[in-house]
């Protein structure tokens, strides 16, 4: 079976990926609810004058709901521009998170014209005010450029506010920057200490890169298959696919988890059909060779050709005429 190390690269681009999730709290009737086999009563429409006029004297929660109702469009007509603009005053009325959720859709022109600068500053003020997940995102946009110039060492600083914050994803992203040499530091202590903290927290694509180091040792770890197979198993749970080919390889070789082709077997199928190419590559050399599945050339060549079609260059190689 196919070595896993350069899936690490893939999973690499994975953590990279910093979209702030916008959790938009709605208020709107609940019609027909029971309750301990009690009928409740039915909760009316929400008073949006009211509601305005709470938000206007500094109310951020306000701000929110109505926010929400724009969004949704009930019981007003939706809007989206004037959702965002209500998210950017509960901004300014201290709600740090709402920063960070209308810098993403400013930044995304989700539903409105994309304003990077504008979004750049809202990611600054959430950042200041607490919200991890500004911090990190702030951290994308100061390494790519966005808004800003681009500069590693901010990028890092701000990944770093937020990964101490509680987000994960700055961990992850931090990792990335120090094994890329664009900024200094420890990189092996320090990348794998950012590497748990941001495992830790559930992060499924650092679980898989942690584990890629302790498969095989280095980087300032020593190795302990057994402990790599754990977190690639934590990370396919989590459905990061890549995980699941990983530990289908280390199943089918017997290391740090007990030797089972079929096992492996089906979790390199669990990859592939989630267009992971080294996924189908491995489950074509099963069907090849009859190792936790039946012998099927056929079936063989049809999933070289998926990994082909999936960018897997020697899985193309297999599929010409001899």
């Amino acid at each position: 079976m196919r070595a896993t190390h350069r899936r690490v690269h893939l999973t690499s681009r994975v953590t990279r990926l910093v979209v702030a999730a916008i959790a938009i709290s709605v208020l709107v009737p609940v019609l027909g609810a029971q309750a301990r086999g009690k009928r409740v009563a039915r909760r009316s429409a929400p008073d949006t004058t009211a509601l305005q006029t709470s938000c206007a004297a500094g109310k951020s929660a306000a701000c929110r709901a109505l926010s929400g109702l724009f969004f949704v469009g009930k019981p007003i007509a939706a809007d989206t521009a004037r959702g965002v603009a209500f998210l950017e005053k509960a901004c300014s009325s201290g709600d740090a998170r709402a920063c960070g959720q209308a810098a993403w859709m400013i930044r995304t022109g989700k539903g409105i014209s994309p304003d990077v600068p504008r979004a750049f500053a809202l990611y600054g003020t959430g950042c200041t005010s607490g919200d991890a997940k500004s911090c990190t995102s702030l951290g994308y946009m100061h390494e790519n450029g966005m808004g800003t110039t681009r500069d590693a060492t901010q990028a890092a600083e701000y990944y770093d506010r937020g990964c101490k914050a509680g987000d994960p994803r700055g961990c992850a992203n931090r990792v990335t920057l120090l094994d890329s040499g664009r900024v200094a530091g420890p990189i092996s202590a320090e990348a794998n200490a950012f590497l748990a903290r941001a495992c830790a927290k559930k992060d499924a694509a650092a679980c898989v890169n942690l584990g890629a180091r302790l498969e095989r040792g280095g980087r300032g770890l020593r190795a302990n298959p057994s402990r790599a197979a754990s977190l690639y198993a934590q990370a396919c749970r989590d459905d990061l696919l890549l995980a699941c080919v990983n530990l289908g390889t280390m199943t089918a070789q017997g290391r740090g988890v007990r030797r089972d082709h079929v096992r492996a077997a089906r979790l390199f199928t669990q990859g592939c059909d989630g267009g992971v190419s080294v996924g189908c590559f491995n489950l074509a050399v099963a069907h090849r060779m009859g190792i936790g599945v039946p012998v099927d050339t056929t079936r063989a060549l049809v999933l070289f050709a998926r990994a082909c079609t999936l960018g897997d260059s020697e899985s193309c190689r297999r599929t010409r005429p001899r």
